[in-house]
């Protein structure tokens, strides 16, 4: 095992681009083999032992916390909006109760997210309706929202995109909602690690740290190319990607651990997980820092 290289997941969006931009360019040097996936579906290959370090949903860290230590001070996280997690509406979001939403199949923190705060925050109770793939995977692009579901969550690239078609008459940021009712930012992703692969390679996890951390720094220094680049590629303007871009956070501080734990407390209130995890972060050479 210690001749592999490290399968590190990646997170097919834009939201990534600041820390993979140098790795994927050859600006910082790794030794990374990259598996590219939706947040689900990285999920689903770390889970099954398939993915070494990757980038998952915070929900997916509190359900399976005994197999995975998080890299320390690397998320993705907002401060109120996010603008890539989006619930798209004809309604008003009070009269959503016993309405279905769909929802996209390629996220499970942001769906938990939207449950807790339909029920929670507001009051609701609604139906959610699993679509089968992401709506602008169906060729919908092009109809009216009267021929759309009547509400429909949408992540990353995909939330861009409906943002602006400027079909639905109302959206909902998530990450605006979970801070204008809890003051506290909303952790959506985490880099985390397979405790065996951090206890038979902790060297070379200590090193991919090291790395991350260097890409973040790169990334934020060097952002105006990044957004050039990437408006050349995308339906998103330079002006779209930077206002974008400035809304997330890929640290982890103590304020954003603390809006990590009332997420799993709800989480687990809410029949959505079993227990309430631990947050163990990865600390060579020592006990896994347990954050409290």
């Amino acid at each position: 095992m210690a001749g592999r290289r490290l399968r590190v997941g990646r997170i097919g969006y834009l939201n990534v681009l600041p820390i993979y931009y140098p790795l994927e360019q050859g600006t910082i040097k790794h030794d990374f083999s990259f598996v590219y996936g939706s947040p689900a579906e990285l999920n689903e290959l770390i889970k099954t032992g398939r993915l070494d370090i990757s980038v998952v949903s915070s929900i997916e860290y509190a359900l399976r916390s005994d197999r995975y230590l998080i890299l320390p001070d690397l998320s993705i996280s907002c401060r109120g909006h996010v603008k890539s997690v989006l619930l798209f509406s004809r309604y008003e979001i009070h009269q959503l109760d016993r309405s279905p939403i769909h929802v996209t199949p390629q996220s499970h923190a942001s769906v938990a997210l939207l449950k807790i705060l339909t029920r929670n925050a507001f009051g609701l109770e609604c139906t959610f309706v699993k679509s089968l793939r992401p709506l602008w995977q169906t060729g919908a692009g092009g109809l009216s929202s009267e021929k759309l579901p009547e509400s429909y969550l949408a992540i990353g690239d995909e939330a861009l995109y409906w943002w602006k078609k400027n079909i639905y008459p109302r959206v909902y940021d998530l990450g605006k909602l979970w801070w204008d009712w809890t003051g506290l930012p909303f952790v959506f992703a985490l880099w985390v690690c397979r405790r065996e692969i951090a206890e038979k390679r902790a060297d070379e996890i200590e090193r991919s740290v090291a790395v991350f951390h260097e890409a973040k720094r790169w990334g934020w220094l060097n952002r105006v190319k990044i957004v050039r680049e990437s408006a050349m590629t995308t339906f998103l303007t330079e002006s779209d990607l930077h206002s974008y871009f400035d809304q997330l956070h890929y640290d982890l501080d103590e304020e954003q651990i603390g809006g990590l734990r009332h997420y799993f407390a709800l989480l687990n209130e809410n029949g959505l997980i079993s227990s309430n995890p631990e947050i163990e972060i990865f600390s060579q050479g020592r006990e896994a820092c347990i954050c409290t």
